[in-house]
């Protein structure tokens, strides 16, 4: 191979090593993502859970 030829196959490993890692970043940061997603709905089923059922109304308050 000559040096032009390596010149290009070294360029194109870096810029495909370079993509990579991007890509990899990414994904991590799209797990990262989804699990503070997951924490927040986990966080507010449990506040739903604590507020419980409000008791049922007997009557309607038509004066208000």
């Amino acid at each position: 191979m000559n040096a032009v030829g390596s010149s290009v196959t070294t360029l194109l490993d870096s810029a495909l090593h370079a993509e990579t890692a991007r890509q990899q970043s990414d994904v991590a940061l799209l797990r990262k993502a989804q699990d503070l997603v997951k924490q927040q709905g986990e966080a507010m089923v449990q506040v739903l859970e604590q507020a419980g059922n409000p008791p049922p109304v007997d009557r309607l308050d038509t004066y208000a």
